[in-house]
């Protein structure tokens, strides 16, 4: 299983739209097996798939028992090959307790539930919240790949360089770690924009060379639970883009395995 964090220091960057786009166009167009970990409060990826519950084990779980059983905490996402492992406002409160546990294993809780199910899928991609907190230190120790979404503006370097620190001082416990890529999302012609998008590609962070277009159709997407863009809105510039980004990643990810 081949395991990507989403990330960025930002909010509004589309790191959820990537990764349920990505884990969806995988299972859909590629035949994939995928599993999505919702590892954000706000739970929308578990909210998508209306699998928000507080019913039900969830990434609280992961956080909180050293020995959480895989099986106990994913859910069907209602999409054939497409897993979820949901959260939900409890996970915040996990996440402080673990911190404080100084006896815990606190950066591998998630890869531990991970590798129960390694065989079980082709793809896992973590959505993760604005920040580096506890629980995304859990998704940087746990991932083969980062993919950091970054809305290209005059801003588009902002919090580059700490996430880059934070992903170095990651590396020591996880040593699966290989690639780390910036994904330029909400792309339109503007110059600051293009500005943005060519300093990305100057500075020292390795981005795709597929980026994301800025369409309107994404904000409407969002309020159909449980499809994809390529269901939705099959010929729009976004829709595109991310068939394009999941070819150039399954090349990267075969490349690096090899």
């Amino acid at each position: 299983m081949r395991t990507a964090a989403v990330v960025n220091l930002k909010g509004g960057v589309a790191k959820s739209t990537t990764a349920i786009n990505m884990a969806l166009i995988l299972t859909m167009i590629h035949k994939k097996r995928a599993l999505l970990v919702d590892n954000d409060i706000q739970a929308n990826v578990s909210k998508f798939f209306s699998v928000h519950s507080y019913d039900y084990k969830s990434m609280e779980d992961v956080l909180r028992d050293g020995e959480a059983i895989a099986e106990d905490v994913i859910r069907s996402s209602g999409r054939y090959g497409l897993d979820v492992i949901p959260a939900n406002m409890n996970m915040d409160a996990a996440a402080v307790d673990l911190m404080l546990d100084q006896e815990a294993s606190q950066l591998t809780r998630l890869r531990e539930v991970l590798n129960q199910v390694e065989d079980r899928y082709d793809y896992c991609f973590i959505d993760c919240p604005p920040g580096v907190g506890i629980n995304v230190l859990n998704a940087l120790a746990a991932a083969n790949d980062v993919i950091i979404p970054i809305k290209a503006d005059k801003n588009a370097l902002d919090g580059m360089e700490e996430l880059a620190e934070v992903i170095e001082e990651i590396r020591p416990y996880n040593p699966g770690l290989s690639l780390v890529k910036c994904l330029v999302t909400m792309f339109t012609n503007d110059i600051d924009v293009v500005k943005g998008e060519e300093a990305l590609q100057k500075s020292e962070y390795s981005t795709f060379n597929t980026h994301i277009r800025f369409s309107k159709r994404v904000n409407s997407w969002t309020y159909e639970k449980g499809k994809s863009l390529v269901e939705v809105t099959p010929r729009s510039a976004a829709t595109k883009d991310y068939k394009n980004l999941v070819l150039e990643y399954i090349r990267l990810a075969e490349g690096a395995e090899r």
